[in-house]
């Protein structure tokens, strides 16, 4: 009996694409026509996100990442997570230009 699942499962592990493929695959959707995505750590849990080129160089994402100093080289938000998300929607949605962005990076940062 136990012989018999462990059979069932060497099966179903050689049917799983390999971490290799997977990888290559994340990095071709990162390249995709949307363009480069950005690894970010957000909050003190240091949630990872994926974030366009468009948003890393937006003047607010940039001051804020300047305030959150970031030491690991990685970019680094020091803003919780659900304020993240909400600062997402807005700079893909809302128009920026109607508060300025020192409002906004005291508004979001820690």
């Amino acid at each position: 009996m136990k012989g018999a699942k462990l059979t069932k499962l060497r099966s179903a592990l050689k049917k799983l694409p390999s971490i290799a493929k997977l990888d290559s695959s994340v990095a071709a959707a990162e390249d995709s026509a949307v363009g480069k995505l950005h690894p970010v750590l957000v909050g003190k849990s240091r949630r990872r996100y994926l974030v366009s080129s468009e948003i890393v160089d937006h003047p607010l994402f940039q001051e804020l990442v300047d305030r959150s100093n970031g030491s690991d080289g990685m970019i680094s938000v020091a803003c919780e997570v659900v304020m993240f998300d909400h600062l997402l929607w807005m700079l893909e949605n809302a128009d920026s230009h109607s508060v300025t962005v020192d409002d906004l990076v005291e508004f979001y940062s820690y």
